[in-house]
């Protein structure tokens, strides 16, 4: 069962708006972002597993995607998209954050416990 969600309608410049309550709004998206991170496609799981390279790496390509396609995305440089898919490297959450959202897909979906 859904819980209630208490709202109200707001209209400022001919737009329309929900308004919920932060708290409840945070719940919302941090739910949205736990459906999303379980959606992770077999060959993007089996190369970072299998060929141990970042997920980062495993979606762009899985993508298709080019490191300069992602980079001119992300506005970086390529050499940067390069540094960031390293066996070794560790990106900021920003960094993956800007990454996943250039890729089309959750943060979650690049920050797996391994």
């Amino acid at each position: 069962m859904n819980a209630h969600i208490d709202y109200h309608i707001s209209e400022q410049a001919g737009r329309r708006y929900a308004v919920v309550p932060l708290e409840q709004f945070t719940e919302l998206v941090e739910r949205a972002g736990e459906v999303d991170a379980l959606t992770l496609p077999h060959e993007v799981v089996s190369r970072h597993l299998t060929d141990d390279l970042p997920l980062l790496r495993c979606w762009r390509e899985y993508l298709g995607m080019t490191q300069a396609e992602l980079a001119e995305r992300m506005k970086v440089s390529q050499a940067q998209v390069a540094q960031w898919e390293r066996p070794t490297a560790r990106p900021r959450h920003a960094t993956l954050k800007k990454a996943a959202a250039a890729l089309g897909i959750h943060v979650s979906q690049l920050t797996l416990n391994d």
